[in-house]
């Protein structure tokens, strides 16, 4: 990835203009409210946007890549990244310094790398993990910091001592991500159904397990008065706590899948970033950039690229006007499943058009196209989950999927939330510890 814009720094956007249309850097005019707008800067990414961080200020921001490239935008500071070295897995979040002079980026295999002023404390890279690494969080002095696994596992380095884990319990969804407690003595974990676990300090406020959800929670940040919020793939945001509700991209198309939030200080506002790198602002939050994702558009030379050329056309549309296509158990809800089989209908596979995802998973069994080594996934493939399935569309080098999901609802959701969605977006995960998008991974399904 060339990061090289931010190595020398930017000049802030009411400058920014004629030199960066000059460097060829796509400027868009972004409204901020009645009657204000400004530069803002979109940078292209080489791989798909998977984490946020803010700056103390909260006057810029970092948005790090799965490959390890980093964009920063406003105050912050370029300090590098590691975008264009080889990586055993794919980065899947990152965190900053308390005084913003560095970050941390954390890969699904436990291996951190730090740049600016983070120290490196340790990590779990090259260790025997039971589930891959989906987050981290530094400690208030940044002499430490913790790593999350999807089965809850906590891992502590430096001055980040260990209060607990859902390591080894029972979880009804994967964990997603984690948040510190303002003075560090305490942590909250969130799954993807929006259970929320809280150790050492941490009080608990709340959570949306149990709960109704369109989409499933993606991330979790902590407010400094006491409480956190949730974000969801949609957009949504549900605060609990002194955290206060601003506002959320929940009812609003999207054409990729919102995978991180970065709380402003003081608990005075929050942004949300997606897969795509979109960035969405809400109370203080100002917008001064993104990256941009686009996958790849696949030839159509072979019967996979096919499928995945076909399945990346869709992102970010509405499927719910094609009915001769689809046929859901009460028209118009239009299932993943249905999108799915779609696909490979039209791409030259002879599959049966399977609303239910089981029943797609079953005739792939039978014929010959079932398995469980996500090491096989290529372009074409699908990913079945317990009610869901999304189509591949990308497969990068250091093992990061991209799939493009039809009707993308929560792995607990009803036939209600599953049909509300009726949207294909996009979405990005690691399969090396049987963990995707919409939670644990039950199979694949080989479209060659």
């Amino acid at each position: 990835m060339n990061c090289k814009t931010g190595r020398s720094g930017r000049p802030r956007p009411a400058m920014a203009w004629a030199a960066a249309a000059a460097a060829g850097v796509t400027l868009l005019s972004v409204p901020l409210g009645p009657g204000v707008a400004h530069a803002a800067s979109v940078y292209p990414s080489n791989a798909p946007i998977v984490g946020i961080a803010a700056t103390p200020d909260g006057n810029g921001y970092w948005q790090v890549a799965s490959d390890g490239g980093v964009f920063n935008f406003g105050d912050a500071p370029f300090y590098g990244s590691m975008g264009g070295q080889h990586l055993n897995a794919g980065v899947v979040g990152m965190a900053a310094t308390p005084d913003g002079k560095g970050y941390w980026e954390v890969a699904s295999d436990g291996g951190i790398f730090a740049f600016g002023d983070a120290r490196f404390y340790g990590s779990m890279g090259g260790q025997r993990l039971n589930a891959g690494v989906v987050g981290m969080a530094a400690t208030p002095d940044g002499k430490g910091y913790w790593e999350v696994a999807s089965d809850g596992g906590i891992f502590s380095f430096g001055d980040a001592r260990f209060y607990g884990s859902m390591g080894g319990q029972h979880l009804n969804a994967g964990v997603v991500g984690m948040a510190a407690t303002p003075d560090g003595n305490g942590y909250w974990l969130a799954a993807a159904d929006g259970g929320v676990f809280a150790f050492g300090d941490a009080q608990f406020h709340g959570s949306m397990g149990g709960q109704s959800l369109n989409d499933p929670v993606t991330g979790i940040a902590a407010a400094s008065a006491g409480g956190y919020w949730l974000t969801a793939a949609d957009g949504g945001v549900f605060s609990f706590g002194n955290a206060r509700f601003m506002g959320s991209m929940s009812g609003k198309t999207l054409s990729a899948a919102v995978n991180s939030i970065a709380a402003m200080p003081g608990g005075s506002g929050y942004r949300l970033t997606a897969v795509d790198g979109g960035v969405f602002d809400f109370g203080t939050a100002t917008y001064d950039g993104r990256a941009s994702y686009t996958p790849p558009r696949p030839t159509a030379s072979s019967i996979g690229q096919k499928a995945a050329n076909l399945a990346s056309g869709w992102s970010g549309l509405d499927y719910h006007g094609t009915g001769d296509y689809w046929h859901a158990f009460n028209p118009p809800e239009y299932w993943c499943s249905d999108f799915a089989t779609y696909v490979w209908q039209h791409s030259g596979v002879s599959v049966p058009t399977y609303p239910g995802v089981s029943s797609f998973a079953d005739w792939a069994r039978r014929n010959g196209k079932f398995s469980t080594d996500t090491s096989l996934l290529q372009v074409g493939d699908v990913v079945f989950y317990a009610q869901h399935v999304g189509v591949v569309i990308q497969v990068q080098p250091n093992g990061t999927v991209v799939t493009a999901d039809g009707d993308f609802g929560g792995t607990r959701g009803t036939e209600a939330t599953f049909a509300s969605t009726s949207h294909v977006k996009i979405d990005s995960f690691n399969p090396r510890y049987g963990q995707g998008a919409a939670g644990p991974i039950t199979g694949i399904g080989l479209i060659g």
